[in-house]
């Protein structure tokens, strides 16, 4: 896809960049101002600059201000708070570097090539004759790239002599005269207010046209703001045919609103310089973009047929001999054709063992010995995923739950619980992963660092076994999501109720089951609707409907983090409980055949944005379920 510049003020996409219109846009996070590319809509504030070659999927979260560098992927569900380096993958909330698509010698060559600039018949011409290979790639066409580059001719910058403090640094701008909103005065202000007195100058390039004179006037009233201020900003007037020869003469590059800027920025990243955002202009861009830098230059990137050598596991050999064949396979199933892992190392070790090298993590049973202790044991089943923990570690990720220090403490009773008949599930995210296709392994690995598994260990019991939390989620993370494997897994699930009175507790949009058979084994179909969001507000209420039931009922829950607690206060009480969460939701998604998560329009849903606006139905059977409502 090919999308044009189309948002001259808070957005702008550069050449040959695909941007889902599942994507949400926020330029100014200090104010209430998210937008979507599906509405088209526009308002100047923050600024968000997509460069060329990215690919940006399914319901990413874009924060301002930041500057996404070409060729970078933005895997799905990842929401972005800061700039993002050319080429990365990055995913997670907040989005981390997860690897790189090439390794650093690529990276360089076609930073050099930069082939979204050629003529559009050249770049066809080329897709037609010659076969998508890096390596040929840029061997065809790096040395034509490198010649280029040698011929540019060097702006004569008449520079200023500086006689303030700290180093000297050369900023340059291209003033935004002819926008309706142009950023040149702000960009003026701040620079007067953040670089008085220091070494700092501020070049500003103004082409030698027919708007010349007017455009020089508009200078002079904003200096004229400023004529006590003890700051440099030097002035180029010229009609460059090359500019990339200004590029070579400075140390940053700062942003404007002209539709002309993509251009500018794409020659500021050719010189590798640091990107300043005329709506931040501030050095701790300067310093992240310079980090940016620094982490190019240290990523060990490899092509997927080598990513795992005796190098890269040096400590880990015997293990790695022992299990390298299986871990060819796993890599060999994404389908982008080079990145790294450097993220992704530190999780490794956890991942591939060997038995007398086990590194620590929690034992839990697997998925087949789970729904076996609920089928043929009765057991109720407490399922705690991150958002659990992190609701018992007082941290606030709860989509649907507002922090509560109660619920924190009741959650963390049950994680602690000895009782038998009650099964403590948590994720299964600690050690292989083997079973998570290629996308969900990586957000696992961006989300489980050093830091967050410490947190997790230290509420953790490794004397115990847990059970498998992911049981009721068996189908969109899963490797083998595009086979049989998932309705096999729902064949067994469906053995839980096959004969049995049920009564779904769950979000009053919710809706487990409706508009699907996944409960039509069931012999009758019962609910008690709740809160959609902020259930454990109505807990007590909740939990004294529930009590009103008969113990021979099977309770399926679905109420976010108070699932957990409700299914565990039943199960004390004599209750067959079970905490599914996402189960319907699952059974949705493989009915839709895409091996991904997409829209249930009539259906509550917290893992897409838009998801909490949901359409309304009219099911008289649904409605005859219903035995008590309480929201």
């Amino acid at each position: 896809m090919k999308l044009y510049n189309n948002w001259k003020y808070d957005i702008q996409i550069g050449e040959y960049s695909c941007v889902s219109d599942k994507v949400v846009l926020s330029p100014d996070v200090s104010h209430d101002n998210t937008i979507s590319l599906a509405l088209g809509q526009n308002r100047f504030g923050g600024q968000i600059i997509i460069m060329n070659d990215c690919c940006v999927e399914d319901n990413v979260v874009l924060r301002g201000n930041i500057v996404i560098g070409s060729g970078a992927y933005i895997m799905a569900g990842a929401v972005v708070t800061k700039s993002v380096p050319p080429y990365a993958i990055v995913a997670g909330n907040p989005a981390k570097i997860i690897g790189y698509r090439y390794n650093e010698s690529d990276i360089a060559a076609l930073n050099l090539i930069r082939w979204w600039n050629w003529d559009h018949d050249k770049i066809c011409d080329k897709l037609a004759r010659e076969e998508i290979n890096i390596s040929q790639f840029i061997n065809n066409n790096l040395k034509t790239a490198e010649d280029g580059i040698r011929g540019i001719i060097p702006a004569e910058v008449n520079y200023i002599e500086k006689s303030n403090h700290g180093e000297e640094k050369i900023l340059l701008y291209v003033p935004d005269f002819d926008e309706n909103e142009p950023s040149y005065p702000s960009v003026i202000e701040k620079f007067v207010e953040m670089y008085s007195e220091t070494n700092y100058e501020l070049l500003l390039y103004v082409e030698d046209n027919a708007s010349l004179d007017n455009n020089l006037e508009l200078l002079n009233i904003e200096f004229a703001k400023y004529e006590d201020a003890n700051c440099y900003v030097n002035l180029y007037v010229g009609n460059l045919q090359d500019k990339r020869g200004l590029m070579g003469q400075v140390d940053g590059y700062i942003t404007s609103c002209s539709a002309d800027n993509l251009k500018y920025m794409d020659m500021a990243e050719l010189f590798e310089l640091p990107i300043i955002l005329n709506s931040k202009m501030n050095m701790e861009t300067h310093k992240d973009m310079l980090q940016f830098e620094k982490k190019t230059e240290k990523a060990q990137s490899l092509d997927t047929r080598n990513l795992i050598t005796i190098d890269v596991f040096r400590k880990f050999k015997e293990v790695v001999d022992k299990h390298i064949n299986n871990i060819y396979s796993q890599f060999e199933e994404f389908s982008m054709i080079q990145y790294s892992i450097n993220h992704a190392m530190e999780n490794v070790r956890y991942e591939i063992f060997a038995d007398e090298e086990r590194p620590l993590y929690p034992t839990i049973a697997s998925e087949d010995e789970t729904v076996d202790k609920i089928i043929q044991e009765g057991k109720s089943i407490c399922r705690f995923g991150d958002g659990e923990i992190s609701v018992i570690l007082g941290e606030d990720r709860q989509v649907f739950q507002e922090p509560n220090p109660k619920l924190g403490v009741r959650l963390k009773e049950v994680l602690e619980s000895k009782d038998e008949d009650i099964l403590v599930a948590i994720a299964d995210n600690y050690g292989d992963l083997t079973r998570y296709n290629l996308f969900s392994r990586y957000n696992i690995r961006a989300y489980m660092t050093e830091e967050t598994r410490k947190k997790h260990y230290s509420v953790l019991d490794f004397k115990r076994k847990y059970y498998d939390a992911y049981m009721s989620r068996p189908y969109v993370d899963r490797a083998d999501n595009m086979t049989d494997g998932p309705v096999k897994r729902f064949q067994r699930l469906k053995q839980i109720w096959t004969g049995r009175d049920v009564v779904i507790i769950e979000g009053h949009q919710t809706r487990m089951g409706v508009g699907n058979d996944l409960f039509d084994e069931a012999t009758d179909v019962k609910r008690i609707l709740g809160p959609a969001v902020n259930a454990f507000d109505r807990y007590d209420d909740i939990l004294e409907e529930a009590l009103k039931l008969d113990k021979d009922k099977l309770i399926i829950i679905s109420l976010g983090a108070t699932a957990t607690v409700l299914a565990y206060d039943l199960a004390k009480a004599g209750y067959q409980a079970l905490d599914l969460g996402h189960i319907d939701l699952e059974y949705e998604w493989m009915l839709k055949g895409e091996g991904k998560r997409v829209e249930i329009k009539n259906k509550y849903n917290n893992e897409l944005n838009g998801g909490d606006q949901v359409e309304e139905i009219n099911d008289p059977v649904y409605e005859k379920q219903v035995i008590a409502r309480l929201y």
